[in-house]
């Protein structure tokens, strides 16, 4: 596949997520009810770059609305993680499990960042999904990026 190919698969797969996630019904229910659901797995990070990362978990599907909200919540002092970073998620109302992912913008180089994740629904409603207190470090500054 060439690089051009390559971005115009990306971008056509960027636009249907939007259209999925964006013009579909917020407020459609994936099962009556919301079920108790429990983190399965330690959040993971996917990749940590100098200024960005993404981190992703898997729980089980918390019902409720179609379409929630994975959150990380972060800083770089363990006792204060102010900052948050959200990402919308839709569940898969035949599947018993979700993943969440979610991408951590503007971090600062070769800096131990410090997190734990949540999830609500569209309405607001928490879903009963956390985890414990994670870390870990970005990577030194890109020189690449950084020169353009």
């Amino acid at each position: 596949m060439t690089r051009v190919n390559g971005s115009r698969l990306m971008i056509a797969i960027c636009v249907m997520a939007a259209g999925i996630l964006f013009l579909q019904p917020p407020m459609a229910c994936a099962r009556d009810g919301s079920s108790q659901a429990q983190v399965k797995v330690s959040p993971t990070v996917e990749s940590a770059a100098d200024t960005f990362a993404f981190i992703r978990w898997t729980a089980n599907n918390p019902g409720g609305t179609i379409l929630h909200y994975a959150i990380v919540h972060y800083g770089t002092d363990p006792n204060h993680l102010d900052l948050t970073a959200i990402s919308p998620n839709r569940i898969n109302p035949s599947h018993g499990d979700m993943v969440f992912r979610v991408r951590m913008n503007h971090l600062q180089p070769e800096t131990t960042y410090y997190y734990w994740v949540s999830s609500t629904q569209a309405d607001g409603t928490s879903d009963p999904v956390t985890s414990s207190v994670q870390q870990f470090n970005t990577q030194p500054i890109n020189r690449i990026s950084a020169e353009k």
